[in-house]
């Protein structure tokens, strides 16, 4: 059961195409109470690490919105959920609801909360080492500089 889990991880991870672009700010427990538009990519069952640290459009991404799915916990790299990625203007920090403890919010434009990505590295799921992920999903043990 435990490989199965991760063979749905891995094959959902590399279905969504990213670009190694880590977020400037994040802003950990809320989500947006205002959309400026609908989601341009939604990438399911991944880990929060590839949400903050990888764009998922291939427009200009402005920021993601992360819902952890608590299944995974158990899982290296989590936590695990549903990242959606928007290219729109950024919500405002007036904009942002604390109603949900399992969303977290990761800004390339906009300011969030906290400076930087948030979250640990991207995860092997399944031994754990730290590493990056291309662009056709691969994720590459020991790395920073995937592309």
């Amino acid at each position: 059961m435990r490989c199965n889990i991760f063979l749905t991880i891995l094959t959902a991870s590399s279905l969504a195409a990213a670009t190694l672009d880590p977020a400037t700010s994040n802003t950990q427990g809320k989500c947006p109470a205002t959309y400026n538009c609908s989601a341009t990519k939604v990438s399911k069952a991944i880990q929060a690490a590839e949400c903050s640290h990888n764009t998922r459009t291939s427009s200009t991404q402005t920021f993601a919105v992360f819902v952890t799915d608590h299944q995974y916990d158990s899982s290296h790299g989590a936590p695990y959920g549903t990242c959606s990625a928007y290219t729109c203007t950024a919500p405002t920090t007036a904009q942002m609801t604390d109603v949900d403890t399992d969303c977290w919010t990761f800004f390339w434009s906009g300011t969030g909360a906290s400076s930087g990505y948030g979250t640990n590295c991207i995860e092997s799921p399944t031994t754990g080492e730290c590493g990056c992920e291309n662009s056709d999903g691969t994720f590459v043990a020991g790395s920073s500089s995937c592309t």
